[in-house]
């Protein structure tokens, strides 16, 4: 059976954003991916109730690598949310993408646990950000979509391990730098 990420790639940037994320987790389509990938569900859910076009390939690869930086092999030591913007700005330059294209990845990443609106910084770097509040709570938060909207990507996509795997993750990031964990909740 084919990976939903899988599916959903279509660029050969997207593949790398997707290689690399297994590269760091050690699997396909492990909870990681699949949190990634409901991340990207939702972002694409939100843009349409908002009736906002993004880029897609962007917003994509922002979702499967916003979270990187929790991995021991990706990280050096700083705040994951960050360390997870820096590889993905990286990367897009990296594939000869314009600055602003890699400064709009590395926000959505880095900001998707930001306390407040971001939308100023791009619309995707927002709907990132409200898509992992979603994820997250489990459907409880959902950011204007309706139930059968967030109902549906949890059909398509198993959460089965998800929060174990994150916590996990976290966890391991609070033992390893524990000053870094609190700055993830960026207030501006």
């Amino acid at each position: 059976m084919t990976a939903v990420a899988d599916e959903l790639v279509e660029t050969e940037l997207e593949r790398r954003f997707l290689d690399r994320l297994r590269d760091a987790s050690g699997e396909v389509d492990g909870a990681m991916e699949r949190h990634c990938v409901r991340c990207f569900l939702f972002m694409e859910r939100l843009a349409a109730r908002r009736g906002v076009a993004i880029d897609r390939e962007l917003s994509l690869c922002a979702a499967l690598v916003h979270d990187i930086g929790l991995y021991d092999s990706v990280s050096h030591g700083g705040v994951y949310t960050d360390e997870g913007g820096e590889l993905a700005a990286s990367m897009f330059t990296d594939a000869g993408e314009p600055p602003e294209r890699a400064r709009l990845i590395a926000d959505a990443c880095a900001q998707h646990h930001a306390l407040r609106d971001q939308s100023a910084r791009g619309i995707e770097v927002e709907l990132l950000r409200l898509a992992d509040r979603i994820e997250l709570s489990g459907g409880v938060l959902k950011a204007g979509l309706s139930r059968d909207d967030v109902q549906g990507v949890f059909d398509r996509v198993s959460r089965d391990g998800t929060y174990r795997v994150i916590a996990g993750l976290v966890g391991h990031a609070l033992v390893e730098r524990p000053l870094t964990v609190a700055r993830i909740f960026k207030a501006d």
